[in-house]
């Protein structure tokens, strides 16, 4: 079983190396704007991701017997039940997929505020293009109401 544990274990670091190079290149897709290989990655990071819930999923199956009637919090906890000659590789394995999950983590979150950035500029420039203003205040039912500004452009180049 702690073999099984341990191969699960190792497929997951191999889901999360993969989410996280898919992560890299999302970064630089999500700087050049380039929404057709934005959301192709976005498909390839959706495949990824059912791999990575199937792969917990066994995980969990695995962990029941494993514990038994003992209550699980850590991994520590767990190491503490592994036997002396899986200790190290089971230690190593999930020390590399902690790191990994951390890292893939920080870089999502720093795609999500470059898109949330870029989302922003969109809707400014959006709201300038249209003459749309958000009021200085909000409004009676605590609401920001926005009014359109009248604006004539001048077609004829």
């Amino acid at each position: 079983m702690w073999q099984e544990l341990i191969k699960n274990i190792n497929g997951l670091i191999v889901a999360y190396q993969m989410l996280y190079s898919l992560n890299e290149e999302k970064r630089q897709v999500i700087l050049a704007i380039d929404m057709e290989k934005l959301s192709a990655i976005v498909e390839r990071e959706k495949k990824l991701m059912k791999q990575v819930m199937e792969l917990e999923q066994q995980r969990q199956k695995i962990l029941l017997p494993l514990a038994g009637d003992k209550r699980i919090n850590k991994a520590s906890d767990l190491l503490l039940l592994c036997p002396a000659e899986q200790k190290d590789a089971f230690n190593k394995a999930n020390e590399q997929l902690s790191l990994l999950v951390e890292k893939t983590t920080k870089i999502n979150e720093n795609n999500m505020m470059l898109l949330q950035g870029a989302l922003t500029a969109v809707n400014i420039n959006l709201n300038k293009l249209t003459g749309i203003q958000a009021q200085p205040d909000y409004g009676k039912n605590g609401v920001q109401e926005f009014s359109q500004q009248k604006r004539e452009y001048d077609f004829k180049a």
